[in-house]
């Protein structure tokens, strides 16, 4: 089984070019010193642990040109010169043949080295004495280190005359010149030779050492990112519900989280998909892009002190901040100026286009909640991509006007959003007191009533409008925090408008409906093609033709996209391993699910375990390897 990357980044890379700098003083030492002075470092191209910075390898000629003074270099009294390399370098044509010609003899032992972790001392394709030294910690290859390029016996006619009939046939080769470089070739005694692998041996051990403290580093810094992570969602729900508790946990948290104080604004970010994105199915494409520009703005607002982000549902983040300026003008300057920087993130990751909604500055963090509100309101009052709230006109619209408003636009499914940000800044209670609390869960279960009956008049299926009203009033009546009863609210609302879409769409456009509500209803673990046909009545070919039909997809291919989704989710936790993630998200094995998971998200279950943000970044697509052609999958 391949084992996990290391990956090193930022801090840990410098760290690591430090180590690397003392293994090039290291080379120079012994170009100095010793008889055998030509080194080479060659790292494991599966790890390349400086690839985005440096070479795949490190040699004792980079040294020279990199750290040796301008001084020495022309003073040939204090400078020996640079290790001889130039019979090797006339065999392999100067790097240009060296698959044809060294590469013969130090693939093989590079190689050996990997599979026994043991030096290699071997004469190369030209009866030249080489060694190689692999460099492993834990268990785990990063690379060999190179020397040798020496002769053990001083150079004979007979010699060289076995180099020209092994090199017989390479055009590149000037053997006039060659034959005058075999001569200068240095000559070692075994005592030498058996001192310079000690010495390799002792230095690969270092740089072991070194990889695993990074290791260990590198660790540290995931498991405290996500702690970060986890304690900014944390902060920012709180927040969001208005239900601060003690306020000076609330403060330990917000430096937890790395803020210096509590925010007093809030920014509502829209993100509009332009339905260019790729994908088989519309909706899935758009909801995947949605959820991963919303990751995209959450990171980018790690940038700003006093500021995190939270994705209240697809494509729409409430942004909490609060900005270390001289006076309120230039306040709303830099609130403005940080909007446009995040409108054009997103434009640059993926094109879409977004506005921006900011509220008013308050100073009472248990005020926010309202002034999410405010800059949901922002949004709606203006075409203009950041829009500032102003305190709305004195008269407001009568409860039942709103709601009237609200059920027109979730029939027509048209500003349904603005509709619904209209009615729940009437909902929202104006303080937590447990009067206005039950003013506003009654207001909510009123309008839950309503819309129902308004619903099944028009030819709504009864029992689904029933079983949705009597999970959003539970819902309502059993919230934690206003905020979590307005979403309960927000969510028999969007059921209803599916619910009449359904009622008003054709009859293959309602069987897709029908298999998308048994996915949200029994979930897509255990679901298979043929319960799907069986609670719908129809045979599970026709429904497949069906559904590929209407959608552009196979619907094996949809349950194995929501079980990959489903299992994006459960990865996040902690608590469980690979194949216990598995079993949940109903793969039979974990072999197969690893399999399933890497071709449509581009990376192992472990990796995105280990680092989700990247895997979940515009940058990894959530399609197969082949794009939308590929064939057809099979559910297990």
């Amino acid at each position: 089984m391949k084992k996990p990357q290391t990956l090193l980044t930022g801090t840990l890379k410098q760290e690591f070019q430090k180590d690397l700098e003392l293994f090039k003083h290291f080379l120079l030492l012994l170009n100095d010193a010793g008889p055998i002075r030509n080194v080479e470092l060659m790292w494991n191209e599966e790890l390349d642990p400086t690839k985005e910075k440096f070479k795949n390898r490190v040699t004792t000629v980079d040294a020279l040109v990199q750290l040796q003074p301008a001084s020495l270099n022309n003073n040939d009294s204090t400078n020996r010169n640079s290790p001889s390399t130039l019979f090797c370098d006339l065999v392999h044509g100067f790097g240009a043949h060296e698959e044809e010609t060294c590469a013969n003899s130090d693939v093989p032992a590079q190689k050996r080295c990997k599979s026994t972790g043991c030096t290699q001392v071997y004469a190369c394709h030209v009866g030249l004495t080489d060694i190689a030294v692999p460099v492993q910690c834990d268990g785990e290859y990063l690379g060999t280190l190179f020397s040798g390029q020496v002769i053990t016996q001083r150079p004979t006619p007979e010699g060289f005359a076995f180099v020209r009939k092994t090199l017989a046939g390479q055009p590149h080769i000037d053997f006039e010149k060659l034959e005058a470089a075999y001569y200068q070739v240095m000559v070692v005694d075994q005592s030498q030779l058996n001192e310079m692998v000690r010495v390799l041996e002792l230095f690969a051990r270092y740089i072991a050492n070194s990889w695993k403290r990074l290791k260990i580093m590198a660790e540290f810094q995931r498991t405290h990112d996500r702690q970060l992570a986890l304690d900014r969602k944390e902060l920012a729900a709180i927040l969001l519900s208005g239900e601060l508790g003690d306020r000076d946990e609330l403060r330990a948290l917000a430096r937890r989280a790395g803020l210096q104080r509590l925010p007093d604004r809030v920014l509502v970010l829209q993100i509009k998909h332009s339905g260019s994105g790729r994908g088989t199915h519309p909706q899935i494409s758009e909801q995947m892009t949605l959820n991963r520009l919303s990751h995209v703005v959450e990171d980018f607002c790690l940038g700003w002190a006093n500021t995190l982000a939270m994705v209240v549902r697809p494509g729409e983040l409430c942004i909490f901040t609060s900005q270390d300026v001289r006076n309120p003008s230039h306040e709303r300057i830099s609130v403005h100026e940080m909007a446009e920087e995040i409108l054009a993130a997103v434009r640059s990751h993926c094109g879409e286009t977004a506005r921006i909604g900011i509220s008013a500055v308050h100073g009472q963090p248990a005020e926010l909640v309202h002034a999410y509100h405010e800059a949901c309101a922002a949004l709606d009052s203006g075409a203009a991509a950041v829009s500032f709230f102003n305190d709305p006109p004195p008269r407001a619209a009568q409860p039942v006007e709103v709601l009237e408003k609200l059920f027109k636009a979730i029939r027509q499914s048209t500003h349904m959003q603005a509709a619904m940000r209209e009615f729940l800044a009437q909902a929202m209670p104006s303080d937590h007191s447990s009067t206005k609390l039950q003013q506003s869960r009654a207001f909510l279960t009123w309008a839950i009533e309503h819309l129902a009956l308004e619903a099944t008049s028009i030819g709504a299926d009864a029992l689904r409008v029933q079983a949705a009203k009597e999970q959003a009033a539970s819902g309502v009546l059993h919230a934690p925090s206003p905020f979590s009863a307005c979403e309960s609210f927000r969510r028999f609302a969007e059921v209803l408008s599916k619910e009449l879409a359904s009622t008003f769409s054709q009859r293959e456009h309602k069987i897709v409906l029908a298999v998308r509500h048994l996915a949200e209803e029994k979930g897509v673990a255990q679901l298979t093609i043929q319960d799907i046909a069986e609670a719908l009545h129809l045979s599970a070919g026709h429904l497949s033709r069906v559904f590929r039909r209407t959608t552009g997809m196979t619907l094996e291919a949809f349950l194995i996209r929501q079980r990959v989704e489903l299992a994006k989710r459960a990865l996040l936790d902690p608590r469980l391993n690979v194949a216990e993630v598995a079993e949940k998200c109903g793969f039979c094995n974990p072999a197969y699910f690893a399999s399933v998971f890497k071709k449509y998200v581009r990376c192992t279950p472990r990796e995105f375990a280990r680092q989700p943000h990247i895997w979940d970044s515009p940058a990894a697509q959530l399609l197969p390897a082949g794009g939308p052609s590929t064939p057809r999958e099979t559910l297990q």
